[in-house]
């Protein structure tokens, strides 16, 4: 059984031919890594600069990576970014929460327009032309050739999407079907491609937009790969996956769960962690059923950081500063970029509606009696029904003298815990 995912290439217009960093263009499989790999010092194995953009960029694309690349260039240096795109803003694939960062940080959107030629002087990009979109009267989107507008820009990114364009990676995919645009052939439906015992989801098949619809992807091949198996022993499945009910038996059962002195409803919670970024994701999470969580990490406005990368990264830690030498996939960002005013406020009002859940604030500082105090009294304050101490991140924090460096000291810890204040 094979299962196929992903799409390895970046798409590169026939006018990018060439070109390349050292000229200030970039794909964004070139950009994001880079920015990512230097965002996480200490984390990668390595020591790396942030790509060095300045002036004016422009970003081509209009879904979650284009807008990722266009915000990580601002907070690498560009003075202005405009992100370009060849339908209208109702044709946008980002999530709305990619297109409302964008906006915050200023970035310039310019809709209708599609790339025609790069003009470069002494070597480096100096602008780029572009012919003006429309719909025809059939809803095909065209080039107006008679119209043309060129842009100065001192960079350009391109995220376009990916691709596979690697023959020896089709020739490996070999006898599978390739529709028009070079991807497998399948069943959208059942994921199944023209060989059987071959199913495909996310990038390469071209369905998917988001991560979350490639998860889906694989969550509906996965019912039909287990019916094609059960199939090859004779035993018929039926042909809608057999989930259970909205409703059942097991709702009435009681698993709230006592601790510390806390009633949590459930079991089930968010960490400090991505999925706790902002009110309204803890807050879609209590209306989902979600029974406790604790706010993304926040510190004193002297402390607040700003996350230069909004992406996963590989990394190592390694030494008695950043961690037991262990291989792992690092955080999306660093600590919240969030204030502490904004978390307090947030916990006051979440309490407000879901008095019921248990909401945890997760505070960090450095070695410090008072700013620890003084955090601690804001956060009990606020209403929140416990402290976490952030004693242990290792994500960029170590080197500040904050999270891991304070936790992996024993004194350090029982000099900010016993802090009546701090339990």
């Amino acid at each position: 059984m094979s299962v196929l995912k992903g799409l390895p290439e970046p798409n590169r217009h026939k006018i990018f031919a060439g070109l390349t960093m050292e000229q200030g263009f970039y794909t964004s499989k070139d950009f994001l890594p880079m920015v990512a790999k230097a965002s996480k010092p200490g984390m990668c194995g390595h020591c790396s600069k942030l790509p060095e953009v300045y002036g004016t960029v422009i970003v081509l694309g209009a879904g979650d990576t284009a807008f990722d690349c266009a915000t990580s260039a601002l907070r690498c240096g560009a003075r202005r970014v405009f992100v370009v795109f060849r339908k209208g803003f109702t044709n946008i694939r980002a999530v709305p929460e990619e297109m409302e960062l964008a906006k915050e940080e200023k970035c310039e959107f310019l809709p209708f327009l599609s790339p025609r030629n790069v003009v470069t002087k002494a070597g480096h990009i100096a602008g780029i032309e572009f012919y003006r979109t429309e719909q025809d009267e059939e809803g095909k989107w065209i080039e107006d050739e008679d119209q043309i507008v060129r842009l100065k820009t001192n960079f350009i990114i391109s995220a376009f999407g990916s691709g596979l364009t690697d023959v020896k990676v089709k020739e490996a995919m070999s006898p599978i079907r390739l529709n028009q645009w070079g991807l497998p052939d399948l069943d959208p439906e059942t994921m199944q491609t023209s060989e059987p015992w071959v199913f495909a989801g996310g990038d390469v098949a071209g369905l998917a937009n988001t991560t979350v619809e490639s998860v889906n992807d694989g969550k509906q091949a996965s019912w039909h790969i287990h019916k094609y198996l059960q199939s090859l022993q004779g035993t018929t499945v039926s042909n809608s996956p057999q989930l259970p009910l909205f409703f059942s038996p097991i709702d009435m059962v009681d698993i709230s769960v006592e601790m510390a002195g806390l009633k949590f409803p459930n079991p089930f919670g968010l960490a400090s962690a991505p999925p706790t970024t902002s009110t309204a994701m803890i807050r879609r999470a209590f209306e989902q059923g979600w029974g406790f969580a604790l706010t993304k990490t926040f510190s004193l406005d002297k402390d607040i950081v700003t996350n230069v990368s909004p992406r996963i990264v590989r990394g190592t830690t390694s030494g008695h500063l950043y961690g037991p030498g262990q291989g792992s996939f690092l955080n999306i960002e660093l600590i919240s970029e969030k204030t502490a005013a904004y978390w307090c406020q947030s916990v006051t009002e979440l309490k407000a509606d879901f008095p019921k859940n248990i909401l945890i604030a997760s505070i960090m500082c450095g070695y410090n009696k008072e700013d620890w105090t003084q955090l601690s009294k804001m956060a009990q304050a606020s209403g929140a029904d416990a402290l976490e101490l952030n004693l242990s991140c290792p994500h960029g924090m170590g080197e500040r003298g904050m999270g891991l460096a304070c936790g992996q000291d024993p004194e350090l810890v029982r000099n900010i815990c016993p802090d009546p204040q701090c339990h």
